[in-house]
């Protein structure tokens, strides 16, 4: 005799299912990216307003500072390009030392997730420790179900002396899924000047 209720086991299956759906989605999303070519980047660099770094965009896409925070800026395509947004953040992290950088970061990662993506209820279906102009970083690919397909994305956390650069971008899959690798090249192509800040 099972000691699970009929509701206990129906939220079970679907837990399972849904989990099987993002497992699915990560390894589409692989194929396809993989396949796609990466969009022209500019040979100037943007630099972002905190001046902790510079970063390569694709051509013809324009940069907003959001009104209500200098440090947000927003990357729009131009019209017919991908339906995708991207989003970047620098943050000064307060803390004395490594532990307490730490949990402010957390804290600027949960005010990120709520303010700044389009959804709330995202899953988080893979995650790696990676490195990006040899500062250490994290990578969270993002999913959550949009009608019969998925609203996908992926958050950079890369961590600097005291600071934290935050990059996302998101969108529905089919548009995004081909755009991934134009991100991992803008990621590639970054340059960090938190060193110079620090010591003026």
């Amino acid at each position: 005799m099972s000691i699970l209720s009929d509701e206990a086991k129906s939220n079970r299956r679907e837990k399972l299912w849904a989990l099987i759906g993002l497992i699915f989605l990560f390894i589409l999303s692989a194929c396809q990216s993989s396949a796609s070519e990466a969009l022209p980047l500019t040979a100037e660099t943007y630099t972002h307003p905190s001046g902790i770094f510079t970063i390569p965009i694709p051509e013809g896409w324009q940069t907003e500072v959001d009104a209500e925070s200098p440090d947000v800026v927003w990357l729009t395509p131009p019209e017919g390009g991908p339906e995708v947004t991207i989003v970047m953040i620098a943050a000064t992290l307060p803390g004395e030392n490594e532990e307490e950088m730490n949990a402010a970061a957390q804290l600027l990662l949960e005010d990120y997730l709520t303010r700044f993506l389009p959804y709330t209820d995202y899953e988080i279906y893979n995650s790696a420790e990676v490195r990006v102009a040899k500062n250490p970083a994290m990578i969270l690919d993002i999913a959550r179900p949009l009608g019969d397909s998925y609203h996908v994305g992926r958050m950079e956390l890369i961590y600097l002396p005291g600071h934290l650069v935050y990059l996302a971008g998101f969108g529905p899959r089919e548009a995004w899924d081909p755009f991934l690798p134009t991100f991992r090249q803008m990621v590639e192509g970054m340059s960090f000047y938190v060193q110079a800040l620090t010591e003026n």
